[in-house]
């Protein structure tokens, strides 16, 4: 697995990136959560980021039933997720579970994208 790339970089890749949206799509919708933002999202972390956080605020209150089905579905742990805000007790809630959020589906993807194309050589 050391030899998988910078996950941050491959939003770049254009098959990854829709990997990343199409997963994102089915982990929100399968939590109950609305995701028709995804389909306009840019190639772009500061601005995926910036979308999540913003749709994750709009669904404060659907987060309270919700939040923890969220997580399980994209396989973020509760203790992760209370470790990370432990780290980083200065910042905003919502930032840091759209961090969680961008880097595991994205992480989800590029191992299977790693392995489908190691399995077609």
């Amino acid at each position: 697995m050391h030899n998988l790339p910078n996950i941050k970089n491959q939003l770049t890749s254009k098959d990854l990136f829709d990997a990343f949206k199409r997963q994102l799509i089915k982990d929100f919708e399968q939590s109950n959560f609305p995701a028709d933002f995804v389909e306009a999202l840019e190639p772009n972390y500061s601005r995926i980021h910036e979308k999540l956080v913003s749709e994750l605020q709009r669904n404060e209150k659907k987060m309270d039933s919700n939040s923890m089905q969220l997580l399980n579905r994209i396989d973020i742990s509760e203790a992760q997720l209370n470790r990370y805000l432990n780290q980083k007790k200065h910042e905003n809630y919502f930032s840091l579970m759209a961090e969680l959020i961008i880097k595991r589906v994205l992480q989800k993807v590029v191992i299977k994208h790693h392995y489908k194309n190691k399995e077609t050589r």
